[in-house]
């Protein structure tokens, strides 16, 4: 970023305030997304995925009759399908380069700091020559 050019700061606090925008609402879609449910064992086991992965289960007593092995099965089957299903979801909805907003705030930190130092440099050299005797 050329300092000399205030625009090029202007560009790159407006890009910065933009990507943050974006990652402000993958994370407002992800929050309002309704919980993807799979169902499994003719409707006795209902899977419930939701952000940021979490998982609510329901079983019907009548279930248990299947055995553990079968029922863990259908369990696991319905949470890793339930998971896909959300991660497409919401993973889709917006590609945001976090690694690029995180090197563009910095830049843009850094930039900040050697423009007020600037600024305050000539504050106190026009203080220092208000100070002096002959005025200059």
């Amino acid at each position: 970023m050329d300092s000399t050019n205030p625009s090029n700061f202007t560009d790159a606090f407006r890009q910065t305030l933009e990507a943050a925008r974006k990652v402000q609402d993958v994370q407002d879609r992800q929050a309002s997304h309704d919980p993807i449910e799979v169902e499994a064992c003719d409707g006795q086991v209902i899977v419930r995925a939701k952000q940021p992965g979490t998982i609510e289960l329901d079983i019907q007593p009548v279930a248990m009759r299947m055995g553990s092995e079968v029922l863990a099965e259908e369990i696991q089957r319905a949470v890793n399908e339930s998971l896909a299903q959300l991660r497409e979801t919401v993973g889709t909805a917006a590609q945001v380069d976090l690694e690029a907003v995180t090197e563009s705030l910095a830049e843009l930190q850094q930039q900040s700091a050697k423009d007020l130092g600037r600024f305050l440099d000539g504050i106190f050299a026009a203080q220092a020559r208000a100070a002096e005797p002959d005025g200059k």
